[in-house]
């Protein structure tokens, strides 16, 4: 049940960051600050149990919700991103706990594994066609 939680929030974390960046034009460091803070505050006391992985989950896929406009079209693929991370996050959760840099990493990863897919199977380039 946890790991639902945990791909729950990310989603919402990543689509939120996305939404505040990209379409609120706040900027992408404001909109993961935003994301990471409310998270910090609200979900150690809704789930005082999980709180503290929630709000890293969070502050994870946050960082991937301030990938730009033009590599992540819409909400739909801000979304699968979001799911991919928090899936990153999970697995990588007790294999690599208290490395620096490791939940900017898991974002970066989660982005660029979206990207890829969509280059080889979707045959979307979008840099190439600009």
């Amino acid at each position: 049940m946890e790991e639902i939680i945990v791909l729950a929030i990310s989603v919402a974390a990543g689509i939120s960051t996305y939404i505040v960046s990209n379409i609120l034009k706040r900027g992408a460091s404001i909109a993961s600050s935003i994301i990471t803070l409310v998270s910090g505050i609200m979900l150690p006391y809704f789930f005082p149990q999980i709180g503290k992985t929630l709000v890293s989950a969070a502050a994870c896929a946050s960082y991937a919700g301030m990938i730009s406009v033009e590599n992540a079209l819409n909400l739909r693929e801000m979304a699968i991103i979001s799911l991919v991370t928090g899936i990153l996050y999970i697995a990588a959760s007790s294999a690599y706990s208290g490395i620096g840099g490791r939940l900017g990493t898991i974002a970066a990863i989660s982005c660029f594994a979206w990207l890829g897919f969509k280059k080889v199977f979707i045959g979307i380039d979008e840099s190439f066609h600009k």
